[in-house]
C-alpha cells in the first residue's frame, strides 16, 4: 500500500474516513493531535452536525493514509501517545542520545567552520569549565533546570557549590555540565530548615542565590491561571533567601509575570517585591530583552535583582544595551544584533526528514501537506499568508507556519520549537521546523554544551533555559558591582 493511493473527489464523506479510523482503532483525540483540528470538530463531523469541506476531508484522509501506511509497513503499535510519537519521526530517526559520554564523542567528530558567534560561545563553555577558585563568591541555584543561568555565573567568576532541580532528565543534564555543583533537594518546596541549615555548615556563608522559578503558569504559553500552584513557588524562593541571608539573589522570569494578576487582582509582581522587601532586600526590576545583549533572539524577559540591606548599601544599575537593530545610527557605539544567519549558517541545509553527523542536528518529517503549504512561503511570512486558499492552513493565526529571517534575530525559542505548526518555528529557506542544534545556537549554548535523552526531554531542557550568553552578562555587572573588592 502507498500512502499516496488514495484519490479524493467531491463524493467521498467522513463515513469513509471514520470507517478507517474504527478499523484501525485510531481514536478522535489521537486523529485531532495529528491533523491540528480540534476533537469537538472531528465529533460534529461524525455525529454529521456539522459537513467538513473538500480540503478539510483531503487533510484527514492524508493523515489516516499515513497512519494506516505507517502501521502496516513500520510496524507502528497504536497505544497511548504512540502515534504522534511517530508520526512526526524523521525518516532515519537519530538514535536517543543515551548518555554524555556519546554525545561527547559523537561532537568530537564534527568540525564546524570558526565563526563569530560560536567562537564567542567556545571561549564561553571555557570559562564555564574552569574550577573555580578559592576565593570566588559562593552560590547556589534554585530551579536550576539544564543550567543556561548558572552557565554564565559560572563563566562571570561565581562558585555554583549546590544546586535544587526537579525535574529528574534537567538534573541529569545539569550535573553532565557542572560536576562541582552538588544536588541539594529536588522539590524546593519540601527543602527543610534543617536541610538549609547543612547546607552552611558544609559551605559557609553563601553570598548568592540565583533562579528562576518556573514561568508556565505567567506565560501567554500557558493558561495564565491565577490560581496555578507554580505561581506559588516564589514564596520558597523568599523562605531559603530569609534563612540564607546572602549578599544578593537573582531571579529571572517572563515579562508577561509584570502583567499577571492574583485572584484578588493584585499584580503578582508587587507581591514577590514586597516579599523580598520584607525579610531586607533592596529589589530592582528590569525588562530587557535578550537579542539586545548579543544573544540572536527576541527574548524579552525581566530579572528581579535584590539587594541585602544589611550586606551592601550600593544601587545596582543593570547593564547597558550592547547591540541594535541593522539600521542603527552611523555614530551608534552599538553593535548590530546577532542574527539567525550569524548562529547558524555553518550548519548543513536540511529537507524535512534529513539527518546530519551532529547528534542534534536532525529535521522531523513533516506531512506533505505542510510542505505544499510552506515550500514558497518567502523569510518573515506565514502559509496563512498564501494567496491560493488551498495552501492556507484551515486554522490558527499568522504568527504559526512562519518563516523566520536569516538577517534577524530568531523568534523567541520554547520548548515546542520543533512543532512546525508553532509560533515562527519554521526555517528562514529549509521547509521544516528548527533542529535541537539551531535551538541551541539561538539560546546560546556553546556546542560543547552536553545534551543526552530523550528528544522531548532535551527540547523542553532548551527551551526553559535561560540563554548562557544573556547570563553571563548579567553575572559580570553584579559581579563587578556587588562583590570585586
Amino acid at each position: 500500500m502507498n500512502i499516496t493511493d488514495v484519490f479524493v473527489d467531491k463524493n467521498i464523506t467522513y463515513r469513509q474516513i471514520k470507517e478507517k479510523r474504527l478499523k484501525y482503532n485510531i481514536s478522535q483525540i489521537k486523529l485531532a493531535k495529528i491533523s491540528g483540528y480540534t476533537p469537538a470538530m472531528i465529533s460534529s463531523w461524525e455525529l454529521e452536525k456539522r459537513i467538513p469541506s473538500i480540503r478539510e476531508l483531503k487533510k484527514l484522509l492524508d493523515c489516516i493514509n499515513q497512519i494506516i501506511f505507517k502501521i502496516k509497513n513500520e510496524g507502528m503499535q497504536i497505544n497511548k501517545k504512540k502515534i504522534q510519537k511517530d508520526y512526526i519521526k524523521c525518516k532515519t530517526l537519530p538514535e536517543i542520545i543515551k548518555d554524555a559520554n556519546t554525545y561527547i564523542n559523537k561532537m568530537t567528530q564534527i568540525k564546524y567552520p570558526k565563526k563569530k558567534y560560536t567562537s564567542c560561545l567556545h571561549h564561553l563553555y571555557q570559562l564555564m569549565s574552569k574550577n573555580p577558585s578559592p576565593n570566588t563568591p559562593k552560590a547556589i541555584s534554585l530551579f536550576s533546570g539544564c543550567g543556561g543561568l548558572d552557565a554564565g555565573f559560572i563563566a562571570a567568576g561565581f562558585n555554583i557549590v549546590g544546586h535544587v532541580e526537579l525535574d529528574e532528565a534537567a538534573r541529569k543534564l545539569y550535573e553532565a555540565n557542572f560536576k562541582n555543583s552538588a544536588c541539594l533537594g529536588k522539590d524546593i518546596c519540601s527543602i527543610s530548615n534543617d536541610e538549609i541549615n547543612t547546607w552552611l555548615n558544609n559551605y559557609g556563608n553563601i553570598d548568592l542565590l540565583i533562579g528562576g522559578p518556573p514561568c508556565q503558569g505567567f506565560s501567554l504559553a500557558g493558561k495564565r491561571d491565577p490560581n496555578d500552584t507554580r505561581n506559588q513557588l516564589y514564596k520558597d524562593y523568599v523562605r531559603i533567601v530569609e534563612k540564607i541571608e546572602p549578599k544578593a539573589f537573582v531571579m529571572e522570569n517572563v515579562k508577561l509575570l509584570t502583567s499577571m494578576r492574583t485572584a484578588n487582582g493584585e499584580l503578582f509582581i508587587d507581591n514577590i517585591k514586597a516579599a523580598f522587601e520584607k525579610i531586607g532586600y533592596n529589589v530592582f526590576l528590569f525588562e530587557i530583552n535578550a537579542q539586545d545583549y548579543g544573544v540572536p533572539q527576541s527574548r524579552e524577559r525581566i530579572f528581579l535583582i535584590g539587594t541585602n540591606k544589611s550586606k551592601c548599601k550600593k544601587k545596582y544599575i543593570f547593564p547597558c544595551k550592547t547591540h541594535s537593530s541593522n539600521d542603527f545610527s552611523l555614530f551608534s557605539q552599538l553593535l548590530p544584533y546577532t542574527t539567525f544567519r550569524d548562529a547558524t549558517s555553518d550548519l548543513p541545509s536540511l529537507k524535512s526528514g534529513e539527518v546530519s553527523k551532529d547528534p542534534l542536528h536532525w529535521s522531523i518529517s513533516h506531512p506533505q501537506y505542510v510542505i505544499e503549504w510552506l515550500k514558497d512561503v518567502p523569510e518573515g511570512c506565514s502559509a496563512h499568508d498564501n494567496k491560493d486558499p488551498n495552501l492556507r492552513p484551515p486554522s490558527g493565526f499568522n504568527t504559526t507556519y512562519k518563516r523566520n529571517i536569516w538577517d534577524k534575530p530568531s523568534s523567541t525559542i520554547s520548548t515546542n520549537f520543533s512543532m512546525i505548526s508553532g509560533c515562527r518555528n519554521v526555517h528562514p529557506t529549509d521547509t521544516r521546523s528548527l533542529t535541537i542544534r539551531e535551538a541551541a545556537r539561538l539560546q546560546s549554548f556553546p556546542d560543547e554544551f552536553v545534551f543526552f535523552g530523550k528528544w522531548g526531554d532535551i527540547r523542553k531542557a532548551i527551551g526553559n533555559a535561560v540563554p548562557p550568553y544573556l547570563s553571563y552578562i548579567v553575572a559580570q555587572s553584579i559581579y563587578t558591582q556587588l562583590f570585586r573588592k
